[in-house]
């Protein structure tokens, strides 16, 4: 009876398996936040050069420009900043939490794209008289 016992419990004992976790979601999630990162970035990167651009020609006609202008594009160029540190410092913390997240974030990106754009075209006539900023906004 002792070694029908035993045998009872180490067949129960090794027939015992465990699941095994699926790793391709989660691969999925990392993959998901790296090309999001990856795509911000060279959203990021297009408006960071149209910012320098549009600096440029602020310099250039500062005496026909508002200060308003050159205070509204610093501070798009910090906000920009701080969204990119945002970005860069994400730590996966869950599915629900990033998509949540990228729902925010995306939100404030087109918001500040938006506003870029806009100063952009505000200022095109006292920049650009000859009408070539349309196609630098088209970029």
């Amino acid at each position: 009876m002792l070694t029908s016992l035993s045998l009872l419990a180490f067949a129960i004992f090794t027939s015992y398996h465990t699941p095994q976790v699926d790793r391709s979601a989660e691969t999925e999630y990392v993959n998901d936040i790296e090309t999001y990162k990856s795509a911000v970035t060279d959203r990021i990167s297009l408006d960071t050069r149209r910012m320098k651009e549009l600096n440029a020609r602020l310099e250039i006609k500062r005496a026909e420009i508002g200060q308003n202008d050159e205070n509204e594009l610093a501070r798009l160029k910090e906000k920009i900043n701080e969204m990119q540190t945002t970005l860069n410092n994400y730590e996966a913390n869950g599915w629900e939490e990033w998509e949540l997240f990228k729902v925010k974030f995306e939100n404030d990106l087109t918001e500040q794209h938006e506003l870029l754009i806009n100063l952009i075209i505000k200022t095109s006539n006292s920049l650009n008289n000859d009408k070539s900023i349309q196609s630098f906004v088209k970029r």
